[in-house]
């Protein structure tokens, strides 16, 4: 479940590029005639700053593991949303919820820390629909605490989207893609000046998919526009303003309750073996997610190095559900399941505020940067739920064969809302942070960040509900790294990281849940091989952490929460991603991850068994044909392997329900038509694997993986 995520030491994982990005970039908008150039229109950033953060640092100098996945590989893979993209992240593991929204998981902990250009949000996975990636240009995914890049923040890392910005130079594509069940997907990005000397600039982005899914009369639907506007105010001051709106809409049901038997007195439950296409719930299911933000920056650039940066947002999202969901197990002897209704709406708004001044200072002889900042976030969550009844005034509910689901009960009659809960949430900080060159091979990272924060719950229904508030005042987060060079090509690095987060998530009582508390140790090295093209690392860790919340499992859908006692995460990581050769680029990724309670509070809704595979492997690699061959063609796959995950359930005398290792694998080729056109086809799952991506518990929330499906995109740029 999701925690709300806050500001930090470092509020940016990454700061906007300016705006005024003086080179188009490469194969699109250049005056290059070689046809077979990637046709992605990105920006031109410095290419050695992998974490462009207000304390500039390239990925020798960060002192955790990171992941980034840039334009290119998200093009290539076709990975189109959020969740696409940390499918294929190393040490990342994607739980879906239901067919619309979704967990992250690193290291065993959620990933509950999101931003956008460095300006983070306030991810709740009770209204998080992940958003359409035509927008950005890479993904950033920072594992384990990110508190020593942004304070706050839960043990399990922070995921940063750059977005795209305007560029001086006319660029531009349009790409439709068709696919398996349907699938239609027509995406455009134009960019260019806005007058003669380019010092005004601006860019369109928007896509439109619709498609059909696997499962039987599913359908969703994507629509996407985003516009943004680049002005050098001076020469030395940068302006950048955008709006953009997402909204989804999606029609069926996903999760799939598992099969319950007794054997000699005791439980034994297995996954459903049912048709993949199987969708339990009615055809009037549907969920409608409508995000609106826009934001702005301003950039000012001193001539001794310093700069000054002032970057505020707003988001604001709205879910409306009505849905049908099984949440009854199938039994030995049957092949039953019971659909309950809900009726649901999510309004949350988001308004932060960030001011920074960063640059370098002269001491001892050496040359060092800091940055200090202020910031403010305020996060207003309103809750609204109802049940539905039949005809005779009984609760809603219906009795479906999963074998041969009909989906044909006629919709309940809605009562009025029956809960309406309003969660108000302020966060005000001050934070600094050095970089210190203590000998010419040695640097020492070191910040800390001082936080105000308060939330309070009130209740509208059930009336005369009691206020919930809950408050910190000034609390100090030090985080600390050293990074050692042995040479220029290897690094080695260790880092302590506080994990310290609030949250506004109530007991059963009403109650707000204890602040999430631990500690990160990592230790590592990173090594760039053949002159800077390949790189690779290794990472070890080890995470203590207290009050994790899980949803109470005495309450089903009824968002209570209890904040849960220690639990522990141990492993390594070990990364390679770049250039082997010219035209052959590889990303590839192994985690081994140990996680566990160390207490007695692991409950049905707790287990990291089902969240953390121990093993978990993802490759990705490209090669385009040389020339003697004919470089028109490019060929590409990749797979993702891991280890079994399961659940372990005390309620039912530990029986447990497992999903077994499993890997799938996915191919690519594509041929440049001519320069201006190209055509790709994509195979995902290619031996058409059959698995659970998720294992929820016997009563529901278990969700096949994608079968083989196949994508061809045709792309046309300027």
């Amino acid at each position: 479940m999701g925690t709300a995520a806050f500001w930090g030491v470092l509020p940016a994982l990454a700061v906007p590029a300016a705006a005024s990005d003086r080179a188009a970039p490469d194969g699109i908008g250049s005056d290059s005639d070689d046809a077979t150039t990637t046709v992605i229109v990105t920006a031109d950033r410095e290419k050695d700053r992998t974490v462009t953060a207000k304390l500039p640092m390239t990925p020798h100098e960060l002192p955790q593991s990171l992941s980034v996945l840039g334009a290119e590989q998200l093009q290539e893979q076709k990975l189109v949303t959020l969740d696409d993209a940390l499918r294929q992240t190393p040490g990342v593991i994607v739980e879906p919820i239901d067919g619309n929204r979704v967990n992250f998981y690193s290291r065993g902990f959620e990933i509950t820390n999101l931003q956008f250009d460095g300006i983070p949000t306030t991810m709740d996975d009770r209204i998080f629909a992940p958003p359409d990636l035509v927008v950005f240009d890479k993904v950033e995914v920072l594992k384990g605490p990110a508190g020593l890049l942004s304070g706050f923040g839960g043990p399990g890392g922070a995921i940063n989207l750059v977005r795209k910005v305007p560029l001086s130079t006319t660029a531009g594509y349009a790409n439709l893609t068709v696919g398996s069940w349907d699938d239609y997907r027509l995406e455009g990005d134009f960019t260019g000046p806005l007058n003669d000397s380019g010092t005004v600039r601006g860019r369109l982005v928007g896509t439109f998919q619709e498609r059909d899914t696997f499962q039987d009369w599913t359908h969703q639907k994507r629509l996407l526009g985003y516009g943004t506007v680049g002005a050098d105010l001076t020469p030395d001051t940068t302006a950048t303003v955008g709006v953009y709106r997402q909204e989804n809409d999606y029609t069926g049901a996903w999760n799939l309750p598992g099969r319950v038997n007794v054997v000699g007195g005791k439980y034994v439950l297995s996954l459903l073996d049912v048709p993949r296409s199987t969708s339990l719930g009615e055809k009037w299911n549907e969920d409608q997610f409508t995000t609106t933000g826009a934001f702005a920056n301003v950039e000012h650039r001193f001539g001794n190095g310093w700069h000054v940066n002032l970057g505020t947002q707003y988001l604001d999202n709205v879910m409306d559900r009505v849905m049908a969901y099984a949440y009854a197990p199938v039994y030995a002897g049957q092949n039953t399941t019971t659909l309950y209704a809900q009726k649901v709406r999510y309004d949350q708004s988001q308004a932060g505020t960030d001011i920074s001044a960063s640059g370098p200072f002269t001491l001892f002889g050496q040359v060092h940067e800091a940055v200090v900042g202020a910031s403010y976030e305020r996060t207003e969550f309103r809750a609204r739920s109802a049940n539905g009844y039949d005809a005779n005034g009984d609760i809603w509910s219906a009795t479906v064969n999963v074998n041969a689901p009909l989906a044909t009960a006629a919709e309940p009659v809605w009562a009025a809302w029956q809960r309406d809960n309003t969660t108000l949430t302020q966060t005000y900080s001050t934070y600094g942070a050095v970089r210190l060159r203590l000998l010419d091979p040695l640097r020492l990272i070191a910040g800390a960040r001082a936080t105000w924060w308060d939330t309070a719950v009130s209740t509208a229904i059930p009336a005369n509900t009691a206020r919930s508030t809950a408050s910190i005042n000034g609390k100090v987060t030090p985080n600390a790294g050293l990074v050692y060079e042995l040479d220029p090509a290897v690094a080695l690095y260790t880092s302590v990281t506080q994990v310290f987060q609030p949250q506004d998530y109530t007991d059963a009582s009403g109650k707000v849940l204890k602040p999430l508390q631990g500690l990160q140790y990592e230790v590592g090295t990173k090594v760039d091989f053949l002159n800077g093209r390949l790189h690779g690392g290794l990472a070890l860790f080890h995470v203590d952490e207290e009050n994790r919340a899980q949803a109470d499992a005495r309450y089903p859908n009824e968002s209570f929460y209890l904040a849960q006692g220690k639990a522990r995460s141990q492993g390594l990581e070990l990364d390679l991603a770049g250039e082997v050769l010219p035209g052959w680029t590889v990303s590839a990724g192994y985690a081994y991850t140990f996680a566990e309670n160390l207490d007695n509070s692991e409950t049905d809704s707790s287990a990291f068994s089902a969240i953390a595979p121990k093993h978990s492997l993802k490759l990705w690699t490209n090669y385009r044909l040389p020339e003697s061959l004919d470089k028109r063609w490019t060929i590409g796959g990749g797979a993702t392997v891991q280890s079994a995950m399961s659940n372990t359930f005390p309620t039912l005398g530990n029986a447990v329900l497992t999903q077994g290792g499993y890997a799938v694998f996915d191919a690519r080729v594509g041929f440049d038509v001519t320069e201006k056109v190209s055509v790709a086809a994509n195979v995902k799952n290619l031996f058409d694997r059959t698995y659970y991506q998720r294992i929820g518990t016997p009563q529901s929330g278990n969700i096949y993986g994608e079968p083989r499906s196949v994508l061809v995109t045709l792309q046309a740029k300027l």
